[in-house]
Formats: structure tokens, C-alpha cells, sequence
């Protein structure tokens, strides 16, 4: 018996009860009766089941706006050091082809505005519009992943990517994250690499948040697993298994508001691992549009600490939002 089936019988059966035991009396109370009225309101509710697919066609446009800011903060004994970085972008993806529940789809940034700043050190920034010799050495690796092609997946209408290899090794291999500058730095520490799951330009299929495969009642749940690569030492990469499970909150107008939490599957060894997990479990919560079948809103929210990451007597925490907001046709969108 799944969720939606058990609240529905547990609620007819409350329902059931009342109506008996306003039989019981020859002139049932009116609290009595507005009370089994409410009941049956709350048993229709909850008994309803909603259909969450995404729906697209051919030609269709849909472009995106992402403001994100995290700070990573790292204490080792006396010495502390704080790492705020900032990313304000527009994607745009193109539907080129739809074939029954697979839809293919290509990914372009149209602007990319990024800063970054360690501790009271003077802020480094960088815009797409920038040219080659404009480009802080910090951004290079950014700016050079995003002249590269576009690069093309698959989804299914519940949104999970169905990325061919020939796809993943021609439209992934050249793209570089824009979404942590720390990693380009010249001076960062490779063990402390966060690694940031299913972001947009290590899988691009992962702007769409999954959505269940069968009708789901108000509360239920379903998951999704999948895997990110982290550093087990030199030229070895280790695979985590990355759980994410998620609820439907509420629909309101025809918006459904879905939340989600993540969490590590994989039993870990050393601390080292795990701070590069550091943003790779994050919480937050999208808003769907039911009838258009088209995601309009989400946010993602990190707040993790690892002790002992930098050795003894060290603390590292990353905390931080990212906001995703479909951009209506006429809009102007501003990355910065």
C-alpha cells in the first residue's frame, strides 16, 4: 500500500466514525455535522493524485536566470581564510527535436557575470562579454569552456537525461563548471575541491528536478540516485552515490511546490572525501507549473561543515543559495 492509498483509507475510515457516531443521536450537533463535512473535504483532497510531467516542443526557448553566492570558510588552528564567491547567469535551451516522452534539447550561456573574493582581498570578477586578454587568470578556464559548442541532451518527460556516451564524451569533455571559480584558482588545494552535484554544466540534463513516474498524492515522496566523481588520490577518481528524495508540498493555482533533501549513500573513509562532498548534498525546493508542464522556479540552500578536513585542528563549512527563475519571453534579463 503506497502513501497516497493508506492516507486516503485512513481518512475514510475517521470519516466512517463520525458519521456513526452522529447516527447515534436522534438530533445530530451541528458541530457534528460541520465536523464530518470537513473530514470529507480533507479525504477528496487528499485522495487526489497529480500528474507532474514535463512538456515540450519543438522550437520551444526556455531561458533561465541563476544568482548564486557561497562562502567557504576554512579554519586551521589560528589561521582562518574565507572564500566568497558570487554567479549571475542566463541559459537559454534550445528544443530541437521531441519524439513521444524524449526531447532533445542544447544549452547556451547568453551571460555569465562571476566574482570572487578571498578574505579582504579586492574582488576578481569576470563577464562573458570580456575578451581573452581581459580574463583574470582566476576565470580563464571558465571563459574558455564557454566559447566551446553547445552542448546537446536528452530528457524524459519526468526528467531524468538520458545522455548517449557519444553525447556525454562530445558535449561534456570541454565544459568547465561556472559555478565554482575556486576550482580554477592556481593556488587552490586539490583535496579541498568541492564538488558541486548535477550542476548545470557538468550535466546540463540537470536543470530539470526528477519528477515521479506515476501520479502522486499531496505528501508523497519519491527518489532519485546518482553518482559524482571525487579524488582518492593522485589520478584516481572514486564514485559516490548520491541519494535525493523528494516531496510534494502543496499545488496552488496549478503550481505544484515540490521540496528535496540530499544525502550521501556511499559509506565514506576520511575527511578529506568528504570535504569535497561539501556542496554536494544540498536542500531546497522548485515550483512546477502543472499545465504548461515547465519548471518556473527553484532554489538550492548549503550549509555543511567537515572537521579535521585540513588536518588537525581545522574546520572547513560551506554555506550558501542558488536560485533558478524561468524568464518570461518578453523579459530582459541582467546577469549582474
Amino acid at each position: 500500500m503506497n502513501f497516497c492509498t493508506a492516507l486516503t483509507v485512513i481518512l475514510l475510515a475517521l470519516q466512517e466514525a463520525q458519521s456513526n457516531a452522529a447516527g447515534a443521536t436522534s438530533q445530530p450537533a451541528p458541530a457534528v455535522t460541520a465536523t464530518a463535512t470537513a473530514t470529507a473535504t480533507a479525504t477528496a483532497a487528499a485522495a487526489q493524485t497529480w500528474s507532474l510531467k514535463y512538456q515540450f516542443h519543438q522550437g520551444q526557448q526556455l531561458r533561465y536566470q541563476s544568482r548564486q553566492q557561497m562562502t567557504l570558510e576554512a579554519q586551521v588552528g589560528e589561521n582562518h581564510r574565507v572564500d566568497v564567491s558570487q554567479v549571475r547567469q542566463v541559459r537559454r535551451y534550445s528544443v530541437s527535436d521531441t519524439n513521444g516522452d524524449l526531447t532533445k534539447l542544447s544549452m547556451q550561456f547568453e551571460d555569465v557575470w562571476m566574482q570572487r573574493q578571498v578574505d579582504q582581498e579586492p574582488a576578481v570578477e569576470f563577464r562573458s562579454s570580456m575578451k581573452a586578454g581581459e580574463v583574470p587568470e582566476v576565470f580563464k578556464n571558465v571563459a574558455h569552456s564557454l566559447r566551446g559548442a553547445a552542448p546537446v541532451f536528452r530528457v524524459t518527460g519526468t526528467g531524468r537525461s538520458v545522455a548517449s556516451a557519444v553525447d556525454t564524451a562530445k558535449d561534456l569533455k570541454s565544459l568547465a563548471s561556472p559555478v565554482d571559480p575556486a576550482a580554477d584558482s592556481a593556488d587552490s588545494d586539490a583535496s579541498t575541491t568541492a564538488v558541486t552535484a548535477r550542476d548545470a554544466a557538468s550535466d546540463p540534463g540537470s536543470f530539470l528536478m526528477l519528477l515521479p513516474d506515476a501520479p502522486v498524492c499531496i505528501g508523497g515522496t519519491w527518489k532519485e540516485e546518482f553518482q559524482v566523481q571525487v579524488r582518492g588520490g593522485e589520478n584516481l577518481q572514486l564514485p559516490v552515490q548520491i541519494l535525493r528524495t523528494y516531496r510534494l508540498e502543496n499545488v496552488e493555482n496549478g503550481i505544484a511546490r515540490v521540496t528535496f533533501r540530499s544525502s550521501v549513500r556511499t559509506p565514506l573513509r576520511g575527511t578529506v572525501i568528504r570535504s569535497q562532498l561539501i556542496q554536494a548534498t544540498p536542500s531546497g525546493s522548485f515550483l512546477l507549473d502543472i499545465s504548461r508542464g515547465l519548471m518556473v522556479q527553484r532554489e538550492f540552500r548549503w550549509n555543511e561543515t567537515v572537521i579535521g578536513a585540513l588536518g588537525p585542528e581545522s574546520i572547513l563549512s560551506s554555506h550558501g543559495t542558488q536560485t533558478d527563475e524561468l524568464l518570461q519571453a518578453a523579459a530582459e534579463p541582467a546577469a549582474n
